[in-house]
């Protein structure tokens, strides 16, 4: 296993665009959290966590990059397994905060707290690529295929439906849908699938399936009351429509540019709660108004399509389905807390990415995005020998192509290699410097390599 390494030639592929919106949007984060909870004082404050929880996972980052990404797949069942352990020992050791058990103390520090179901996400986007990524990639799955990732899958999102935490167990569903759907599946399966969705929507809501799921504690009371909430916002306005309809005049308040920077009064008199985790967004949408809200989502839709573009320029199809799984936890999260907070989406308690407040989310939504540019540095395998060139990188002739150097096991893409070259070639010759391109120079005009025959 190869140890932490950087080549500079990897920094050439470094997504940049997602990078400032990552810093970007950590810096909303911040300034909003600022607003809704004051200036830090000498103590341990909610602000001041934050600022340490993202300075934690930008270290986390940094270090990240340093490993490739490939390492994942020889460690994706010990975190996985990891992290299953510990959201199954929240049952047994956990905290309960608000009615909730969804927290394991750190020993030695009270302060500190961490929620396994974060980890939870992240590892099983790794096992799931890992899984789905070993098969061949034209080959359609089956159902004796997907038994495996299945249950994968519906591990964890039971265990996480009886702590209770439905929005973060539903999360978990629509993480994963993005990875199987990138894979060519059978049509059999798909309708198999979409009518057992059918059929158990139809118990649930018609055929007493919602009895049933209360007596057995897999969801509860509260879970439907917000349903009911949720289709009649307007009848209890002060009783159990209170959270999303103060929610919804704190956006409407702040009108096209806001109240103004620390003057929102929905959420400085207590009139809008969880301001600084769940609704954090109404907040920010009562001071910055209707451009700051929009300005916010920008940040996310560029966030999530230079994530995206890491699926095309992956190179194999494990860190193709990587940057799918991180861009799908990512935008699920983001798109949940946006339709709850304005009404559209029962409230089900799923904070905004790096906007909201908490330790353990802030640190692996980073990581998403940690691992996406993990993959786009490393979409290129760097030889230092010179290769036989190939048309599809450097744009020449082929009786221009450099002479072939044998290289052991190493697979060289030829000009006549049959393979679809569409993506990336696998290999590229030493490093050419970056300005050299734009002066039009050929490859082999670079300093230390041969001059072709």
């Amino acid at each position: 296993m190869k140890g932490p390494s950087l080549d500079s030639r990897h920094l050439e592929n470094l997504a940049w665009p997602l990078v400032l919106c990552l810093c970007g949007l950590l810096g909303v984060g911040l300034i909003n959290l600022y607003s809704t909870t004051g200036a830090p004082s000498l103590g341990l404050n909610t602000f001041t966590k934050q600022v340490i929880y993202t300075l934690a996972g930008l270290v986390v980052f940094l270090v990240s990059l340093f490993f490739d990404y490939k390492l994942l797949r020889k460690i994706a069942w010990i975190f996985f397994g990891f992290a299953l352990a510990a959201t199954i020992a929240v049952k047994f050791w956990g905290l309960t905060i608000n009615g909730a058990t969804r927290w394991l103390p750190v020993p030695g520090i009270s302060e500190v707290r961490f929620q396994p179901s974060e980890f939870m996400k992240i590892a099983l986007v790794i096992a799931l690529a890992y899984l789905l990524s070993s098969k061949d990639a034209e080959e359609k799955l089956g159902f004796s295929d997907l038994l495996f990732p299945l249950l994968l899958v519906a591990a964890p999102f039971f265990v996480i439906l009886k702590q209770p935490d439905m929005g973060t167990a539903l999360h978990l569903l629509l993480t994963a849908l993005p990875i199987f759907l990138i894979r060519k599946i059978r049509l059999s399966v798909l309708l198999t699938v979409g009518a057992a969705v059918l059929l158990s929507l139809s118990w649930f809501f018609f055929l007493g399936g919602k009895g049933l799921l209360l007596e057995h504690n897999i969801i509860q009371s509260y879970h439907l009351e917000r349903f009911e909430i949720f289709k009649s916002q307007e009848k209890d306005p002060n009783g159990k429509g209170w959270q999303i309809n103060q929610s919804k005049n704190a956006i409407g308040s702040g009108q096209l540019v806001g109240r103004g920077y620390m003057s929102g009064t929905q959420q400085k008199y207590g009139f809008l709660p969880a301001s600084v985790t769940d609704f954090a967004f109404s907040a920010l949408a009562e001071e910055w108004g209707f451009v700051g809200a929009a300005g916010t989502l920008a940040l996310y839709l560029g966030l999530i399509w230079s994530m995206l573009s890491g699926v095309n320029r992956s190179g194999d199809m494990f860190g193709s389905l990587l940057c799918t799984g991180m861009a799908g936890l990512v935008f699920f999260q983001m798109a949940i807390n946006v339709a709850m907070v304005t009404g559209l989406i029962p409230v089900v308690g799923i904070p905004l990415p790096y906007i909201s407040y908490g330790g353990t989310s802030t640190v692996m939504n980073i990581m998403c995005v940690a691992v996406v540019l993990n993959v786009r540095m490393r979409r290129h395998v760097y030889v230092e020998a010179a290769v036989k060139q190939n048309r599809a990188v450097w744009k020449i002739p082929a009786q221009l192509a450099l002479a072939p150097v044998p290289l052991l096991s190493t697979r060289v893409l030829s000009c006549e290699d049959p393979e679809e070259l569409g993506l990336h070639p696998t290999h590229r010759l030493p490093r050419v410097e970056p300005w050299l391109k734009h002066l039009a120079r050929k490859p082999w005009q670079t300093p230390g390599l041969p001059t072709p025959h």
